[in-house]
């Protein structure tokens, strides 16, 4: 299996980006990983949210294929600990999923059209945070769960 992580635009905070790269490099290790990062839209400022949402999906859901499994990361998804998410994710290895899709909003969130498509909507907190401080805890979420799966110290019950 493949998890294919989409994020919306560059990680501008150096120290982010450099804690996300640590994390991602000990995931591909254990998992193929891809990373698809779809380009700020110009002149975004000048466009409605909704329709800036919007562009983000249709160029998000342009690298969808058949039998891939989508998942959402939104506050006002499902929450889970760290056990259950590795439960999800070896669950859908078990069942032969070939790509795992995850999707990290934009600034204003995932328009209504992709959030009709997930699989499953997931919570990492019922608070907000900036889209690209997610993707640091999304990482840690996605190497823990990799551990627990594979049987690596790493995660305290």
């Amino acid at each position: 299996m493949v998890i294919v992580i989409f994020q919306i635009g560059k990680t501008d905070n150096k120290s982010l980006e450099s804690s996300i790269n640590d994390y991602l490099s000990r995931i591909k290790k254990m998992m193929g990983l891809e990373i698809i990062t779809i380009p700020d839209l110009k002149n975004r400022g000048s466009l409605p949210v909704d329709n800036q949402k919007k562009e983000e999906a249709v160029r998000i859901m342009k690298h969808f294929r058949d039998g891939d499994q989508l998942i959402l990361l939104d506050e006002r998804g499902d929450g889970q600990n760290s056990r259950q998410f590795a439960d999800l994710i070896l669950s859908k290895m078990n069942t032969g999923c070939k790509r795992l899709l995850f999707i990290i909003g934009g600034p204003w969130g995932i328009h209504e059209e992709l959030r009709s498509k997930a699989n499953k909507i997931l919570s990492l907190s019922k608070m907000t945070f900036s889209h690209q401080l997610v993707r640091l805890l999304f990482a840690e979420q996605l190497y823990r769960a990799l551990t627990i799966i594979n049987g690596i110290p790493y995660h305290n019950d």
